[in-house]
């Protein structure tokens, strides 16, 4: 009797202490995924704002100003006083052109 007894009692603990092992191991990698995700949201978050901060560099580039600086000076072409050539089109003549695209894509 003494001895199924003292055989429960060591089942019981074994099986405690595994399930508290398990408990710590778990616990334990839910914390190193959460510090991989705060780190990979980190590093997310940066290289968006070096996206951004591109995307603001290319639009300073692109802005008329900077490229009108640009061709007067590096490649010395000059900006006319004024339009070379005026282009009129009355409002029959858009609607003829539209009604035209719209005929050949249907």
């Amino acid at each position: 009797m003494k001895g199924s007894t003292l055989t429960k009692f060591i089942i019981v603990v074994i099986a405690a202490a595994l399930i508290l092992l398990t408990y710590v191991m778990l616990l334990t990698d839910i914390k190193r995924m959460n510090k991989e995700k705060i780190t990979k949201q980190e590093a997310l978050n940066e290289r968006i704002n070096r996206i951004e901060m591109q995307m603001v560099e290319v639009q300073k580039l692109m802005s008329e100003d900077k490229i009108v600086r640009f061709a007067q000076d590096s490649l010395g072409l000059i900006r006319p006083a004024d339009n070379l050539e005026t282009i009129t089109i009355s409002k029959e003549q858009v609607n003829q052109i539209l009604k035209a695209i719209s005929e050949k894509y249907d």
